[in-house]
């Protein structure tokens, strides 16, 4: 705890401390190697082993600390160095100090910082014009000099390195915050969008939905109070037909209002959204057999009795692809057979919808129902974009093998995250 106000508050470039014990193993043995060819000398005359050794193994366990407390590690250097240069001096503790006055410079607190840059240039001058006054003019300006190299330019590199880091870092957190501002608006510009999506729909679509849903009961109720006024028993087609159009109204509200429920919602996907399901699928062919049986279609279902588990996005993209193939069975397809499949092996599942092409004139039945529609194929490209977005494929034509067929065939995969 009491080594806290000393230690690195410099975040970045902070070298590990393994890295400081390998540089002062490096600086001991440099130094040995400079007694062993030269002898320590620098102040002049020669000084014993142990006198020499013993400053540089000081300094150099200083080093190992030299990034994790920086002013604990310069205060001991200064210290031995001082008295090593009161001894007689020596190369190798002066290198082995320029780099503490470097990680100090480096490393330290800014204040540790502002006071070295000062510091070393005070001492400088007052040990070079001290030299001056009391010796040789020209031998002390000789010795300021070095003394310059050995305390100002080890804290003024490590200056310069420091205002590059924090320049750099101020940068980044610049650019970071930039980033999130630009993601903050395009999440609002985004949710905006949704908001508009969502009133269109509610404003066009369903209130047209609720149009149809309501007359359609309106005119079911009074019909049935007359069949009950009159005793007949007997059910009009067409009225038959009228209940299929309300009961699709109704679904088709609630599930447009589901749907402006979820683009209203800042979350991906709604988690109460009740999503179609593969084992709806033989209710939703159901619900088409009265309209087709009004076209002189014959719905065949080959659907197993319990669909594997899938992810809820494989569920929507089969479901809403069978309903859009029976969709356009309903308005296209001439009389004849229709063979809605759905097969589950291995990794992947495939749905097809077998049907008679169209009729021989091309046109659909339910003509001013298509001229409201804008875009010819658009269900086609919607069935063929659902697959490919789950990473399945999709296929559409006219059967090769049985002329005279319309099939669509999509396989999606099974392994499928939500």
């Amino acid at each position: 705890m009491w080594l806290r106000p000393f230690t690195n508050t410099h975040a970045r470039g902070r070298p590990l401390p393994l890295r400081d014990l390998r540089l002062a193993v490096g600086f001991f043995a440099g130094c040995l190697i400079l007694y062993v060819l030269g002898g320590p000398r620098v102040m002049g005359g020669d000084l014993p082993v142990w006198q020499a050794v013993l400053p540089v193994l000081v300094l150099c366990t200083a080093t190992a600390f030299r990034s994790t407390v920086p002013l604990v590690a310069v205060a001991v250097g200064t210290l031995t160095v001082s008295v090593q240069m009161a001894a007689g001096g020596g190369l190798g503790p002066l290198l082995v100090y320029t780099d503490l006055l470097y990680a100090a410079a480096l490393y330290g607190a800014p204040w540790l910082c502002r006071v070295l840059q000062f510091g070393t240039i005070a001492a400088t001058l007052a040990a070079t014009i001290a030299l001056v006054l009391l010796g040789d003019r020209s031998e002390g300006v000789t010795t300021g000099v070095l003394i310059a190299l050995v305390l100002i330019s080890p804290v003024w590199t490590a200056v310069l390195i420091r205002n590059h880091k924090e320049r750099a870092d101020a940068e980044r957190q610049r650019a970071a915050q930039i980033d999130r501002l630009a993601e903050l608006d395009r999440k609002t510009v985004l949710q905006t969008e949704r908001t508009r999506m969502a009133r269109e729909l509610h404003d066009l679509v369903a209130n047209h939905l609720s149009a149809i849903a309501i007359h359609s009961s309106a005119v079911l109720s009074l019909t049935e109070a007359q069949r009950e006024k009159d005793g007949t028993a007997e059910e009009d087609p067409v009225l038959q037909a009228l209940s299929v159009i309300r009961e699709n109204s109704v679904q088709g509200l609630a599930e447009m209002r589901r749907m402006v429920v979820l683009l209203r919602s800042d979350r991906g996907v709604a988690d109460d959204w009740d999503r179609p399901q593969l084992n709806a699928l033989g209710a939703l062919v159901e619900q088409a057999r009265p309209a087709a049986d009004a076209a002189a279609l014959t719905l065949h279902t080959d659907l197993p009795e319990t669909f594997p588990e899938v992810s809820s996005v494989i569920e929507v993209t089969a479901y809403r692809i069978v309903q859009e193939a029976l969709t356009n069975v309903l308005k296209h397809a001439s009389a004849g057979r229709v063979r809605i499949c759905c097969e589950a092996g291995g990794e992947q599942l495939t749905i097809s919808v077998d049907s008679p092409l169209a009729r021989p004139d091309g046109r659909a039945r339910q003509r001013p129902v298509e001229q409201l529609m804008t875009g010819a194929g658009a269900g086609l490209a919607g069935m063929s974009e659902r697959a490919a977005l789950v990473g399945g494929s999709f296929d559409a034509g006219p059967d090769r093998t049985a002329p005279g067929r319309w099939r669509v065939r999509a396989v999606l995969p099974l392994a499928q995250n939500t």
